[in-house]
């Protein structure tokens, strides 16, 4: 459909044995101590939270006191906690020397003075930690999907009481010996989060965060218990030691029954499975089509595609994010464009660094998630991935793939919605691989007719099927919508928009409201990351990491495979890439040029989402642009019948267009495109090529209309940097020895004019150098 990490990282006990301590000092104290690496947390945000423990400590005048209240506030585990009559007992909680954790002692005075209630005491500071430790992811998670501050207490802060409740009864009844099954322990907590449930906040920034994330989080907890059971027996007994491995291994096995019981928990699936309507918006952004969109009642016109440059583009567009931020505040789950490019597996397709490598389509993928969220923030709903492929492969190692990235939104931007469109049907080795499925995008005739095809399995639900019927009738839109619904299809977008470009519009306002009346409406269904598996071993760290080649924005890497590798995880700078653990080779781009440079790692991470440490890193630094230009090497030649034109495109774009040009820049001898060459003066586009067709300017009025007619179809060769293009155009035709190379998207918009010598000075000076200069 082309056109012109606050995840949490699961732990052996084994590694978090080795980073978090039950501390018994010599005095006898009783000391926790967690770090943020155990627990996938952000340092910072953990180091930030300990004033805020500290403060509670002293606002209730005691540790105790402090763990008292937060269980008390607890609305379900809290009043099965009878609390009157424990003794009160105080302590302290500081950051670790590193700033990477904290510490929570209980001097062993305190201790000993609580008599009989020591196992409450073990047990409510572990809950207190659990409870804070879940402060701070929630904090990370909701940060890093652009929450509000305002809004994060009013999440985050509950969460911490439930949890430290809900814990400190688990544990304790580990310690009594009466542990309930793993169901029964399930129960409880989903019994705390029903507490919190039911309110807007909840629902629209709490739940999808909870489904990602919590399941894993408690595994997490579980393998920090099992951690502490060797220092609660030297403190308090073996009673105490082996109650908490009980627990701990309890909490470890707890993953798939908390997903399963979160996805199908109503209180925390917001989705609904009747028709929706989800439209393909590539529509210039101050077009007044979008004031329509938004305007759109929410419960029918349910999401919204966002395409800048083919994609997010390197840097915000304040017109698309005006419209982003308006959608996204209407209610509508807003979706950025990604192109898959098939993988690489078919119609030719390479990356803008011009691989045909699976591996570097995972890389670049990722790359622009990473964009549409860092540009465009919370508004963000989640990633529409276009040109899917549609065929299993050798092992169903492509769905494999589709899983990788539709699971790197999701552990990233909880709450964000897939679609991957193949855009025809695809085996069952696809279902799960994206919330939705587009697997019909074609005309009216066809769908009606004999280019429909039936989907040859049944999904779970209607919400997992997309249809684009375009080019249709007015009169028929009733009816398509309904034999849409008959045909599984959860979503359509239903347009009289024709190709070439069938989403570049909006249908007209009668149309339009004839279509939102023949969808019963509801809102989108979003499913969490894949989980974890259970059971296995940590993998070891990567080795042999190794830089093969590196340029102006890019650079490969090799390492040596991991026995019991899932997935590779590729540290550079602020971001972490991420790989099927079949490929230990991959290209990483959107590197800064002018000898800038970075520091990347690998790690591996196993099926059960233990993660190995970093390999030890390397440096890459990039090479300088020749002049601080993007292009060069521009040269053309010409006969009376073709003209041949070549460049060096230096870093990647999305778009490559050739113009060619007549008239003298202060006014056009005919209707043309314009195209500045400085503030005041342009050139005149007669001609152009976009991919590999040749356009004429079609418009007969002076309107400056994006307006062109398809006139041939040109060959483009692509070696290393270099773009050639003959054109069937020559002197005797046209003046194709005066043209513009422009580039455009993932890079600063380029253009290069050519002739510019003495005409240069005629036309008002020239390229300005703003990103416009002369071949």
């Amino acid at each position: 459909m082309q056109t012109a990490q606050a995840a949490t990282s699961a732990r052996s006990a084994a590694d978090v044995a080795s980073a978090i301590t039950t501390a018994t000092t010599s005095s006898g104290d009783f000391a926790l101590t967690l770090k943020a690496s155990d627990i996938g947390a952000d340092p910072a945000t953990l180091r930030d939270i300990v004033p805020q423990m500290q403060a509670e400590i002293a606002d209730h005048g005691g540790l105790g006191e402090a763990i008292k209240q937060d269980i008390a506030a607890d609305s379900v585990n809290g009043a099965a906690i009878d609390t009157s009559d424990w003794p009160s007992f105080d302590g302290t909680v500081a950051a670790t020397s590193g700033g990477d954790g904290f510490t929570v002692t209980v001097p062993a005075a305190e201790v000993e003075a609580t008599g009989g209630f020591w196992a409450w005491v073990a047990s409510t500071v572990i809950g207190w930690a659990a409870g804070y430790g879940l402060r701070v992811l929630c904090i990370g998670g909701l940060t890093a999907s652009g929450v509000g501050a305002a809004i994060i207490p009013l999440v985050c802060t509950p969460l911490q009481t439930t949890v430290t409740a809900m814990v400190t009864m688990i544990v304790k009844h580990g310690f009594d010996k009466d542990l309930g099954t793993p169901q029964a322990t399930r129960d409880i907590i989903i019994a705390g989060l029903l507490g919190l449930a039911g309110g807007y906040t909840w629902e629209k920034y709490l739940a999808p965060w909870a489904k990602a994330n919590l399941a894993t989080a408690f595994k997490n907890f579980g393998n920090w218990l099992k951690a502490q059971a060797p220092g609660l027996t030297s403190r308090f007994g073996s009673t105490v030691g082996d109650g908490a491995r009980a627990v701990g291994d309890q909490m470890t096995e707890l993953e798939e029954l908390l997903n399963e019981a979160m996805r199908d928990w109503g209180g925390l699936n917001t989705g609904t499975s009747e028709q929706q309507i989800a439209v393909a918006s590539y529509i210039y952004p101050t077009d007044p089509a979008w004031d329509r969109l938004i305007a759109s009642p929410s419960d029918k016109t349910t999401v919204v595609v966002a395409n800048v440059l083919n994609g997010p583009g390197s840097a915000a567009d304040s017109s698309w994010a005006r419209v982003i931020d308006r959608a996204a505040a209407s209610g509508k789950k807003v979706l950025g464009y990604v192109d898959t490019g098939y993988m690489g597996l078919a119609d030719n397709r390479a990356t803008r660094l011009g691989s045909k490598a699976a591996a570097d389509w995972i890389m670049q993928i990722e790359e622009d998630i990473n964009a549409w969220y860092s540009l465009y923030g919370s508004a963000m709903g989640g990633i529409f991935f276009d040109d899917g492929y549609n065929e299993c492969g050798t092992g169903n190692e492509v769905p494999t793939w589709y899983h990788e990235i539709n699971n790197y939104v999701k552990r990233a931007h909880p709450g964000a919605m897939t679609v991957l469109n193949p855009g025809a049907i695809v085996p069952q080795c696809y279902e799960g691989t994206a919330d939705v499925l587009l697997t019909y995008e074609g005309s009216y005739a066809g769908y009606v007719g004999s280019g429909y095809q039936n989907l040859g399995w049944t999904p779970k639900s209607p919400s997992e099927i997309w249809h684009i019927i375009y080019d249709t009738p007015a009169d028929q839109v009733q009816a398509v919508a309904k034999k849409a619904e008959e045909r599984g299809a959860g979503y359509v977008d239903i347009t009289d928009d024709t190709l070439s470009n069938p989403y570049d519009t909006l249908p007209a306002g009668s149309y339009w409201t004839a279509e939102q009346g023949a969808v019963e409406g509801g809102s989108p269904s979003v499913a969490p990351a894949d989980a974890y598996t259970t059971g296995g071993s940590t993998p070891a760290a990567p080795a042999a990491l190794k830089v093969t080649k590196s340029d102006y924005t890019s650079a490969t890497l090799t390492w040596s495979p991991v026995s019991g590798a899932a997935q590779y995880e590729l540290e550079v700078g602020s971001h972490v890439l991420k790989l099927p653990g079949t490929m230990t080779t991959a290209t990483v781009g959107g590197l800064t040029p002018g000898g800038k440079a970075y520091g990347i790692a690998v790690s591996a991470r196993a099926a059960n989402g233990d993660a190995s440490g970093y390999s030890a890193p390397v440096t890459v630094t990039t090479m300088s642009l020749p002049g601080g230009k993007t292009v060069s090497g521009v040269s053309v030649s010409a006969s009376a019948s073709s003209t041949t034109y070549s460049a060096d495109f230096l870093v990647p774009y999305s778009f490559h267009r050739l113009y060619v040009w007549s008239g003298d820049g202060t006014g056009c001898d005919a209707p043309a495109w314009p195209i500045n060459y400085n503030a005041w003066n342009f050139v005149c586009a007669d001609y152009m090529v976009e991919g590999t067709t040749l356009y004429r300017y079609a418009s007969t009025v002076y309107d400056g209309s994006w307006s062109w007619t398809p006139v041939a179809t040109v060959p483009v060769t692509v070696s290393g940097y270099t773009y050639t293009w003959t054109l069937p155009l020559g002197t005797s035709t046209a003046a194709t020895k005066n043209f513009v190379l422009q580039a455009e998207g993932y890079n600063t918009r380029t253009e290069i004019f050519s002739p510019c010598g003495v005409s240069a000075t005629a036309l008002g000076g020239g390229p300005d150098g703003n990103g416009r200069y002369c071949a």
